[in-house]
């Protein structure tokens, strides 16, 4: 089972994937899948044999708004967002190459622990052409039902391919 340990102060929680999908829903499950791998790696790398805790982590995602997936998947391990430690911002300039989002903003994100930043970008070439193609027309409110349809199982099998990856073969990073 996908999982994270984080402290909440002196209380180690047990988050699942599935508990993040529960209270995201599966509308943006690709961005949860994302937010999911991204803390993976951070913690991985900044955190290694410890349980990071939550009071130690702020966020930026060069998302902006536009990745509510990632906001909530974010918030519920890290609790950044409520803390106001976690910036949405698709303005953010990316440290290292990163591809653009269907409606602005990058496959981008820094996390710091303690002090310590890293920032991650999605590889290229992850992403489906349908899905840029397909959420373009959501946005543009000229999507048919077909094709919102099919758009949520692009996102569902994107959302898939993301978690039967190990993080770091999904993402480019650097300690900054």
């Amino acid at each position: 089972m996908n999982s994270f340990n984080i402290k909440d102060r002196n209380v180690a929680l047990n988050i699942s994937y599935d508990d993040m999908i529960k209270y995201h829903g599966r509308y943006y499950i690709g961005g949860v899948a994302i937010a999911y791998k991204v803390l993976e790696l951070a913690f991985a790398k900044l955190t290694p044999g410890e349980i990071p805790a939550r009071e130690k982590i702020s966020f930026a995602s060069a998302m902006g708004l536009a990745g509510m997936g990632v906001i909530d998947a974010v918030e519920m391990i890290t609790r950044t967002w409520t803390r106001g430690k976690f910036i949405a911002d698709a303005g953010l300039v990316p440290r290292i190459p990163a591809p653009d989002l269907p409606n602005g903003g990058k496959y981008y994100y820094e996390l710091v622990y303690d002090g310590t930043k890293i920032a991650i970008a999605l590889k290229d070439g992850l992403i489906p052409e349908e899905f840029m193609i397909l959420s373009r027309k959501a946005t543009a409110q000229t999507i048919t039902e077909e094709e919102a349809i099919r758009l949520q199982e692009v996102k569902e099998d994107l959302a898939s391919t993301l978690m039967a990856n190990k993080a770091e073969d999904l993402f480019n990073w650097v300690i900054v």
